[in-house]
């Protein structure tokens, strides 16, 4: 797929100009910061590739780059769980994204959580396990996803 995107020419049409012109790492990917657009909940942290992102400006849906699967996830596509994208926000220099999302289920987390920030690490001096912030899962991962391989790398 062709870039659609602006060419990165100076700072000022970067930090000031009204060119989107995405500045993605060595590896073609820039983050992606997702929240509910309601409650303002962090749900998850991914990754877009060019097409990612422009298959999200174009559908209004949440694209990623699976660095695991090393493909397009459009996501919800398994799952049902999609992301209704009400507010696509873009940095200050243009290589992070922040999607504001309407959750479809009400769950963004293929471990069944809501969120995928759904533990805390205990502060302190000596380690201490990590703490369950969200006991409840919104979905039963094996009813949705049945024997496919975690996405996640371990």
């Amino acid at each position: 797929m062709p870039s659609k995107f602006a060419a990165r020419q100076s700072v000022e049409q970067v930090e000031e100009g009204r060119d989107l012109a995405p500045k993605f790492d060595a590896d073609g990917l820039l983050p992606a910061v997702t929240t509910d657009a309601a409650s303002g909940e962090l749900l998850m942290v991914g990754y877009m590739n060019a097409e990612a992102l422009q298959k999200t400006i174009a559908t209004g849906e949440a694209h990623y780059w699976s660095r695991s699967r090393k493909a397009l996830w459009h996501k919800g596509a398994t799952s049902g769980l999609v992301q209704k994208v009400k507010e696509l926000m873009i940095d200050d220099d243009q290589d992070c994204v922040w999607l504001k999302v309407d959750v479809q289920g009400g769950a963004s987390c293929h471990v069944g959580y809501r969120t995928c920030f759904y533990r805390r690490i205990p502060l302190g001096k000596a380690a201490k396990p990590l703490e369950f912030t969200i006991t409840e899962k919104v979905f039963d991962p094996k009813k949705v996803y049945g024997d496919a391989p975690n996405p996640t790398q371990l």
